[in-house]
């Protein structure tokens, strides 16, 4: 019988769900996204900014009947709650943390359709169009009552995902990297997660203008080093007094070898191996989606 590999993503992921009539005009002004041109059963990548333009939460959202349900970093969830509630004022929205209700799972292959008929999932969101890397949302009761099957093989062990993600430079955001980057900084505009047509929002402004008037100065790209990163550590060259990057993420894949993302100053992109000030050196890789150059 041939499986399907999910990776149980419980751990790293939790759901907010935004319901009420004022819902999606609340959410359109507290996102980079269009809520608004968002259909029944529609999902889209997006950020919550802070009024600096900095990246508090990247997350992707979905439509489903008259409620959206926001698929984020577990850490962030309840940052993101309370600031929204701050904003909610006499809007008629109500924000929930529905983690309970639903269960994130990641997924590197097309979703059979015997295994889409039993796990009948709320939502499959794919990260980028030609990838099948994607987000599977599914019922809490219905992954219970699905789970023992044996075309099911359950990875628990989020390492192997995340190594995905980093391969194919996807961002996620955590509380040791949240407000430091603006969304281009994360290829958002890249990753089709800011929406430039749309009103006003938190952060608009700035992000508008780097948009418009400015060039990104820092885009996001892959590394291999041997070694240890942190998330949110700067890095240095040498003879520059200034960091020219910041860790985004890292992850140890065996030995002394690392990878991880890291937001880089785009005239340091160009040099396959950077030497850093600490004598060590990061391995260089462009996203394949490219950098819009």
């Amino acid at each position: 019988m041939n499986t399907t590999t999910l990776y149980d993503l419980s751990s790293s992921k939790k759901i907010i769900s935004f319901s009420g009539e004022d819902a999606a005009h609340f959410l359109q002004g507290q996102t980079t996204c269009d809520v608004l041109a968002l259909k029944n059963s529609d999902a889209v990548f997006g950020a919550v900014c802070n009024p600096k333009g900095r990246v508090i939460t990247l997350f992707h959202l979905i439509k489903h009947d008259e409620t959206y349900y926001m698929v984020l970093s577990s850490g962030m969830a309840s940052i993101i709650i309370k600031r929204m509630k701050m904003f909610v004022f006499r809007s008629k929205v109500e924000i929930t943390d529905a983690s309970n209700d639903y269960k994130v799972f990641g997924i590197n292959q097309p979703l059979p359709p015997a295994m889409s008929s039993l796990l009948a999932p709320l939502k499959s969101i794919k990260y980028q169009s030609d990838s099948e890397l994607s987000l599977l949302i599914v019922a809490t009761q219905q992954y219970t009552t699905a789970k023992t099957d044996p075309s099911i093989a359950l990875q628990s062990n989020e390492t192997d995902w995340q190594l995905l993600l980093i391969n194919e430079c996807i961002p996620e955001i955590t509380t040791e990297t949240s407000e430091l980057f603006i969304p281009q900084m994360l290829n958002m505009d890249l990753l089709n997660g800011i929406n430039f047509q749309k009103g006003c929002y938190t952060g608009q402004e700035v992000v508008a203008r780097m948009h418009y008037k400015g060039t990104v100065k820092r885009r996001l790209v892959q590394f291999h080093t041997e070694k240890d990163r942190a998330a949110g550590e700067s890095i240095h060259c040498p003879d520059d007094p200034n960091s020219v990057g910041t860790i985004l993420n890292s992850l140890n894949i065996g030995g002394e070898t690392n990878t991880g993302l890291v937001v880089l100053k785009t005239s340091f992109i160009n040099d396959e191996a950077l030497q850093l000030d600490d004598k060590s050196e990061l391995i260089l890789h462009k996203p394949t989606y490219g950098l819009g150059e």
